[in-house]
């Protein structure tokens, strides 16, 4: 049998999904970083309403973190980084991630394991799949945002770039394998996708609150994985954060819960 030709075939069968999402990636980008120059020369004005929101609201918004949201750190940071392009990012990776439970489901997955493979491989090649495509949008991302800064004067080193964007890659990565281990877990499509999205909307709002000061939300700041998505000190330093390594580690981890699942459990028949 060639080499991994579960990895090509589920690549391959993404492709429009891939073209898709990195149109809207890019868009994405390109419409928030084309609006820099207005607000640049309205910053005084918009800092003076931004002053009057509550902590928790700026932090929420990803305008928190003590940076001046209109600088070019703080711009990038909150219109793109700390928010909407984890948002997309997310969507997109939890649920390739569910895909293989949702072929479970459908009886589909039934024929990949007749093939002479197994199952941990075939379960390792559809995980490769997912971060090759959860890369291959991070990548985009940061040629879109390094081609459209440069058009607008908006002044932030490729460094910087390259590794916030690395990051939301890490991030996409470790809910997009605890979305892999819930479908190993229990062979359901929706029962993976709640799991990952459920999760990364609470460790977003700990954080956010945390960051905001609220003493119930510190306590447990640690245990969130936005927490370790430092994208402003990748944006700020230009090197990675060494808590990344958390993000890391809970992708290792949940990827050996799967490849452990799939081989314990009985197949549903659709």
């Amino acid at each position: 049998m060639s080499d991994f030709i579960v990895l090509r075939r589920a690549i391959s069968d993404r492709r429009r999904w891939l073209i898709g999402w990195s149109l809207g990636v890019a868009g994405l980008v390109v419409l928030n970083i084309a609006f820099w120059p207005s607000f640049r020369d309205k910053a005084d004005d918009m800092n003076e309403i931004i002053d009057n929101m509550p902590d928790s609201v700026k932090s929420l918004v990803g305008m928190g973190g003590g940076v001046d949201p209109f600088s070019p750190v703080g711009y990038l940071s909150s219109q793109v980084y700390a928010f909407m392009l984890p948002l997309l990012l997310l969507i997109g990776g939890i649920g390739v991630a569910a895909a293989v439970a949702g072929d479970e489901e459908r009886g589909l997955l039934e024929t990949s394991f007749a093939l002479p493979i197994r199952r941990r491989r075939l379960l390792g090649e559809r995980w490769l799949s997912v971060m090759a495509l959860g890369g291959a949008l991070c990548l985009v991302t940061f040629v879109a945002v390094l081609a459209t800064a440069r058009a607008v004067d908006l002044d932030v080193g490729v460094g910087s770039l390259w590794w916030a964007s690395a990051s939301a890659a890490l991030l996409t990565w470790s809910f997009a394998a605890v979305s892999l281990a819930a479908g190993a877990l229990t062979g359901r499509r929706s029962i993976a996708i709640a799991v990952a999205s459920v999760l990364a909307v609470a460790s977003y709002v700990v954080t956010s609150l945390a960051d905001a000061g609220i003493g119930a939300f510190r306590s447990v700041r640690s245990l969130s994985l936005f927490t370790h998505y430092d994208v402003l000190h990748s944006l700020q330093q230009g090197t990675p954060p060494w808590s990344l390594l958390v993000l890391v580690a809970v992708t290792a981890a949940a990827l050996g819960v799967a490849l452990w699942a799939i081989d314990r459990r009985d197949l549903r028949a659709g």
